[in-house]
C-alpha cells in the first residue's frame, strides 16, 4: 500500500481491536446508570408470568431500599428499547429518538442511533462439555438466523479458544456464523464435575449437529488450552474465575455503548462457590460483587445459562418422584435431609449441579440478568433473555445516606403487583464514577473511533473491499471509497470550493494484528458545478490495491475532516483462501450497470463504492469460481440467486448450471438483473455456489454484496 501506518498506531490498536474503546461524546440520556452522593439511578425490568416486558407503570408502584432503608423515588422513567421512546411518569411518550425505517442503516453499518439492543454471548469454552457443543451451535445459530435484526449489535466472545476478528461487536451476521462454527471445546483429561475419563469426540463428531447453513464456513477454531492438572481439586474453580476475569473485561469495554446491555455467560457450571481447597468464602463474595458493581456502572445485565440443561441421575427413577416416594437410597447423614449415595449416582452428583448452578444463580440476581438452569429449550430460555431487553424502567434517588466509604450497598426494589417479577441490581460500591478522558490528539480521535465497534457517521461514506487470486495463496485486493462530500467542509480558495480531508486504513488479521495500513491526505479542490455533481451520488473517489497472503482479515476506514474534526467510519471482511489446497473458493461479486433486457457482449459499466444503480438500468454481476472438480474434464457448477431486503428474500432464483469456460481450474458467472420495478432502497445480492461433484461438507459457499437502487 501506499504508506504504511507507522508502528506506534500498531501497538496501541492491537490493545483493543475486539472491543469497543470509543468514549466520545454522548448525550445525557445515554447515562443509564448514575452513582454519586446526590444521585443513583438504576435500571429494573418488570415481566408478568410469561416472561414479557410489563410498560404502563409508574413511581408510585416501586419501592426502593438501600441497605434496609426506604429510599425517596425522584426521578422515573419507561424506556421502550425497541421503539427508542421514554416515558417520564406516565406521562405522553417522548418523540423516538430512533429511526423507525431501519433502511436509514447504510452501508457504513448501524450508527449509535440505530442501535437497539446489545447482546455479548460469552461462550465459556472451559466448562462446556463435548456432547453440549451441538446444543450451543445451534442455540447460537437459530438467534442470529431467526432473532436477530439489523438494528442489534452482537458478539460472541470465547473463554480461552477465540480469535480477535471473530470476537468484536458487530451487526454482520456472516461474521457471527463463522464465530458460531469455530466454537470448539477446551478439553482436559477430567470434565468439569467428578466425571473421569471422558473420551474426546472426532472432529466430526464435535461438529455434528451444527447448522447446515454453517457447512461453508470457515471453522477458525483456536487452540486447545489446559489450565490445570486433572488431579488439582481447585481445577474447576480455575476454570470458573478464567471465565469470570473475561466477563469482566467485556464489561469494562460494553461501558460506551449506549442503553442497557445483556451479557449472556453460557457455560457448564459455575462453581465459585464451592468449599474447593484454596477457596475463600470472603474473597469469592467480593469478587462476585465487584464484578456486579462492575456491571451495575456499566450497564450490563449479566444472564447465565446451564447448557447441559436437565439432566437425570442413576439414583433418579424420574424428575416427578414425590418427596415421599424418592428413589433415592443408601447413604445418610447426621445433618438434615439426604447425602447421595455414590454406589447409586456413580460419576452423577446432583449435588456438583447444584454447586456448580449456584455461581451462575448468583452472577444474575446480583446485576438483573436472568438464569436459565433447568430447561432443555434453551431456544425458549434464551427467547426469556432477548425479549427483557425490550424495555426497562429507570429510577433514581438521593442516597439518606451520602457518606461514600466505597463500602457495598445492598439496594432492593419491590413492585407492588405481586404477580410481577422484578429483575434488578442488587447493589452497588459506594464511590463516584469518574469520567473517561476524551481524545486529545488527532490520531487519539482516529484511534478510538477505529476501534469503536459502532459506525461513526459524521462523514458518510462507502467502500468496497474486492478479492481475486493473485498467486495460489495470495489475492489481489482492491480497496475503493467514497466520501459523500455534503458533510466536509469546503471553503472558497482561488474561485474553487476546497475541503481537506484524511483517509487511514488499517488491515487486521483473523487474531486482531495489524498486517498493513494507508494514510492519505487529500485536498479536493471543485468548481461549483463539480460539487454539485459529487453531492447527487457520485461522491469524491479515491482507491488503492495491495496483495496479502491466504487469511482472514478485516479492513477498517476512517475518513476525518481537517477542518471540523469530524469522523466517519465503516468496516469490511475479506477472505483470501488458499487454492493450492483444491478447495472450492471464489472471487468477490463484481457489481455493473449495464442496458435492460439481456446479456449482451458489451461490457458494463462498473459500479462505484457506493454500489448505486437507476432503478433505469439493469444490475449486472460476476464472479470467478475457482477449484471447481471435473468429471470427464468438465465442472460441475451450479448457482442461485438471491436478492434481500432487511433479512427478508424478495426474489430467490432457480438452480442454474454455469456454462463452461476455457481455463479447466475456474469458471465465470455471469447474471443480470432487473431492478426497474422495485422500490429504491437498500438490498442485498447473495449468490450461492454449488460444486455438485464435491465432497458435500465443502461444495456450497455464497458471496454476497449489497446496493443501492435509486429513481
Amino acid at each position: 500500500m501506499r504508506r504504511r501506518v507507522s508502528i506506534a498506531i500498531a501497538v496501541l490498536l492491537l490493545a483493543g481491536l475486539a472491543f469497543p474503546q470509543d468514549k466520545s461524546k454522548k448525550n445525557a440520556e445515554d447515562q443509564m446508570i448514575r452513582i454519586s452522593t446526590q444521585l443513583v439511578q438504576l435500571d429494573v425490568v418488570v415481566t408478568d408470568k410469561k416472561g414479557h416486558v410489563v410498560p404502563g407503570l409508574n413511581k408510585n408502584d416501586f419501592e426502593i431500599y438501600e441497605n434496609g432503608k426506604k429510599q425517596q423515588i425522584s426521578f422515573f422513567e419507561y424506556v421502550d428499547a425497541i421503539k427508542g421512546t421514554r416515558t417520564v411518569d406516565g406521562a405522553a411518550p417522548s418523540e423516538s429518538t430512533r429511526p423507525e425505517n431501519i433502511n436509514t442503516i447504510t452501508g457504513q453499518g448501524p450508527s449509535e442511533n440505530d442501535i437497539r439492543r446489545i447482546f455479548a454471548f460469552v461462550v465459556d469454552d472451559l466448562m462446556i462439555r463435548y456432547e453440549d457443543l451441538s446444543y450451543l451451535r445451534q442455540m447460537l445459530a437459530n438467534f442470529v438466523d431467526k432473532t436477530m435484526q439489523p438494528t442489534d449489535l452482537v458478539a460472541i466472545v470465547r473463554t480461552v479458544g477465540g480469535k480477535g476478528l471473530l470476537e468484536q461487536f458487530t451487526s454482520d451476521k456472516e461474521l457471527l456464523r463463522r464465530a458460531i462454527a469455530s466454537i470448539t471445546v477446551s478439553g482436559h483429561p477430567l470434565s468439569a464435575f467428578h466425571n473421569p475419563d471422558t473420551e474426546r469426540l472426532s472432529a466430526a463428531a464435535a461438529s455434528s449437529g451444527a447448522p447446515g447453513d454453517l457447512s461453508g464456513a470457515v471453522a477458525l477454531s483456536g487452540d486447545s488450552v489446559d489450565v490445570a492438572s486433572p488431579f488439582d481439586e481447585t481445577n474447576t474453580t480455575l476454570r470458573s474465575y478464567m471465565s469470570l476475569g473475561v466477563a469482566s473485561f467485556l464489561i469494562e469495554c460494553m461501558k460506551p455503548l449506549p442503553g442497557r446491555k445483556s451479557m449472556v455467560l453460557i457455560s457448564g457450571g459455575l462453581p465459585v462457590l464451592s468449599n474447593n481447597p484454596g477457596t475463600s468464602p470472603g474473597s469469592t463474595s467480593y469478587f462476585i460483587n465487584d464484578l456486579a458493581d462492575k456491571a451495575t456502572r456499566a450497564g450490563v445485565a449479566i444472564n447465565t445459562m446451564d447448557i447441559r440443561g436437565l439432566q437425570a441421575y442413576s439414583g433418579v427413577a424420574s424428575f416427578d418422584n414425590t418427596p415421599g416416594k424418592s428413589a433415592l437410597g443408601g447413604g445418610s447423614s447426621s445433618g438434615f435431609g439426604r447425602v447421595p449415595d455414590k454406589a447409586q449416582f456413580g460419576d452423577k452428583n446432583p449435588f456438583d449441579t447444584m454447586e456448580a448452578h449456584q455461581g451462575l444463580r448468583v452472577l444474575a440476581n446480583e446485576t438483573g440478568g436472568i438464569p436459565i438452569l433447568y430447561k432443555n429449550n434453551f431456544d425458549e430460555g434464551l427467547a426469556q433473555i432477548v425479549g427483557a431487553s425490550d424495555g426497562y424502567y429507570l429510577a433514581a434517588y438521593t442516597p439518606t445516606d451520602p457518606n461514600f466509604k466505597n463500602d457495598f450497598r445492598k439496594v432492593e426494589i419491590k413492585v407492588k403487583n405481586k404477580d410481577l417479577k422484578v429483575y434488578n441490581r442488587r447493589g452497588y460500591f459506594a464511590r463516584e464514577d469518574r469520567p473517561a478522558a476524551a481524545p486529545v490528539t488527532k490520531q487519539d480521535q482516529v484511534l478510538s473511533a477505529i476501534k469503536a465497534p459502532i459506525a461513526r457517521r459524521e462523514i458518510d461514506l462507502e467502500a468496497m473491499v474486492l478479492y481475486k487470486a493473485a498467486a495460489p495463496d495470495k489475492g489481489a485486493i482492491d480497496i475503493s471509497v467514497v466520501v459523500d462530500p455534503k458533510k466536509l467542509k469546503f471553503e472558497e480558495v482561488n474561485g474553487k470550493q476546497q475541503a481537506s480531508y484524511e483517509i487511514d486504513g488499517f488491515v487486521f488479521d483473523e487474531l486482531g494484528k495489524l498486517r498493513g495500513g494507508f494514510n492519505d491526505t487529500i485536498t479536493a479542490s471543485l468548481t461549483a458545478d463539480e460539487l454539485s455533481r459529487a453531492g447527487q451520488g457520485v461522491g469524491l473517489a479515491y482507491s488503492t490495491t495491495t496483495t496479502l497472503p491466504r487469511g482472514v482479515y478485516q479492513v477498517r476506514l476512517a475518513v476525518r475532516d481537517n477542518g471540523t474534526g469530524n469522523v466517519g467510519t465503516l468496516s469490511r471482511y475479506l477472505e483470501v483462501p488458499d487454492l493450492s489446497k483444491g478447495r472450492l473458493a471464489a472471487s468477490s461479486l463484481l457489481l455493473g450497470s449495464a442496458p435492460p433486457g439481456e446479456i449482451k457482449a458489451e461490457a458494463p459499466t462498473p459500479l462505484s463504492a457506493s454500489r448505486r444503480i437507476s432503478r433505469k438500468q439493469d444490475l449486472r454481476f460476476a464472479v470467478v469460481v475457482y477449484n471447481p472438480k471435473l468429471k470427464d474434464g468438465k465442472p460441475r457448477v451450479q448457482t442461485q440467486t438471491v436478492v434481500s431486503q432487511n433479512g427478508n428474500v424478495i426474489y430467490k432464483s432457480e438452480p442454474e448450471e454455469v456454462a463452461i469456460t476455457k481455463a479447466a481450474d475456474q469458471v465465470i458467472k455471469i447474471g443480470q438483473l432487473g431492478v426497474g420495478k422495485v422500490k429504491p432502497g437498500r438490498y442485498t445480492l447473495t449468490l450461492l455456489i454449488t460444486d455438485t461433484l464435491a465432497d458435500k461438507k465443502a461444495q456450497t459457499l455464497t458471496r454476497s454484496m449489497d446496493f443501492v437502487v435509486t429513481d
